[in-house]
């Protein structure tokens, strides 16, 4: 399922918490556990302070019996026996409406907000274009292992898939749960959205039986859940999208309740001729990969708008994300931080990386304090 994720694991992780392993007045110790087959072709991990090993196993257990649950609801790729997934809608576009989960008409009601609100820099209705990158992509990879340029699609390939997309072909029926495509040719894809939405919703049945303080993070989208034990947050390293071994460029301080997800061009690539990189974030307005920054971080109280969000804003330019962040401070009424990695300053207030000299730090201007830069 690789068109789901934003985070290749063999690069490393994206973003790492700092716990520091403690006990509280209350007995309560950190533990945490990884699995590697938990769905999303990426890995998920549990950080708890909990106060026996029963206790945490229970939340373990759960978070990955969830994240495997919503693999299947959000998997363009295979089937399901008793299950109506994004696949099973894709299949049936221009032929028939297909009752589902209310999560996935949750999933494409947000993805709908996001893409009004951002004139259509964030479409999951763009599969036809996307699997033509896709596929160019997975041929690219092979032939960069073996020593070779990849090739890249034609723009008559492209304008022809971009042609299959839009929302008012998306029929939504929220009183009966039903999804109906009246047009064979688009498809969607929630590759965006569909693991930053789980992250969300795992971590919100963790909290809901009982976990008070921890982390959950699916395939680098970490969810921050309360704080720790002694009422201090969490601080989330951004990797260095230049370096190497997942070393951390900045780090976002004092973090609670929060969903942090970075979208860059150094996750999932291909190189073509002339040594060009080509990212797996496709910009719907050039039908190229884009390629303003190096990394967009969000962290913002949903991990499923946190998602979408870090897509959106690595594709448009950096005042287009200005606005597009009042917008949804508006109409969300949440705090958002958003810091960019890029090969220049983008304002006056953008910071000179410590690490390397060659990339550059800028923060939304009300939270510059809540960013470490050495």
């Amino acid at each position: 399922m690789s068109a789901m994720k934003k985070t290749n694991i063999l690069l490393g992780l994206l973003l790492s918490v700092s716990l520091m392993s403690c006990k509280t007045e209350k007995e309560l110790t950190l533990m945490n556990n990884t699995n590697l087959n938990c769905g999303f072709d990426t890995f998920c991990r549990l950080d708890a302070y909990v106060s026996s090993e029963d206790e945490f196993n229970t939340y373990y257990n759960t978070m990955v019996d969830d994240f495997r649950y919503y693999h299947e609801l959000f998997d363009i790729y295979n089937n399901y026996d008793g299950v109506n997934n994004i696949k099973t809608i894709n299949d049936n576009a221009g032929k028939k409406t297909i009752e589902v989960d209310q999560n996935i008409i949750d999933l494409i009601n947000l993805a709908k907000e996001i893409s009004e609100l951002s004139d259509g820099a964030f479409d999951i209705t763009s599969g036809s274009l996307l699997k033509v990158w896709h596929n160019y992509r997975d041929e690219g990879k092979d032939l960069n292992n073996d020593g070779y340029y990849g090739n890249t699609p034609s723009i008559e390939e492209l304008e022809a898939a971009a042609s299959y997309r839009g929302y008012d072909h998306i029929i939504v029926d929220d009183d009966n749960n039903t999804v109906y495509i009246d047009d064979e040719n688009i498809s969607l894809d929630v590759g965006g959205i569909g693991k930053g939405y789980a992250v969300e919703k795992v971590a919100q049945h963790l909290e809901s039986i009982g976990l008070k303080y921890g982390s959950v993070n699916g395939g680098g989208n970490q969810r921050i859940v309360n704080t720790k034990p002694d009422g201090s947050g969490f601080n989330v390293g951004i990797q260095n999208p230049r370096g190497e071994n997942s070393s951390i460029i900045a780090v976002l301080k004092n973090q609670s309740n929060k969903a942090v997800v970075t979208s860059g061009d150094y996750q999932n690539y291909y190189i073509a001729k002339d040594n060009i990189v080509y990212s797996h974030i496709i910009d719907p307005s050039t039908l190229f990969p884009a390629n303003h920054y190096y990394s967009v971080t969000i962290a913002i109280d949903d991990s499923g708008l946190a998602d979408c969000l870090s897509t959106a804003l690595f594709v448009l330019d950096y005042n287009e994300g200005l606005s597009l962040i009042e917008k949804i401070k508006e109409k969300y009424d949440k705090d958002i931080i958003v810091v960019w990695i890029t090969s220049k300053p983008l304002s006056d207030s953008s910071i000179q990386s410590s690490i390397d000299n060659s990339q550059y730090i800028t923060v939304t201007d009300n939270f510059k304090d809540q960013i470490v830069t050495d």
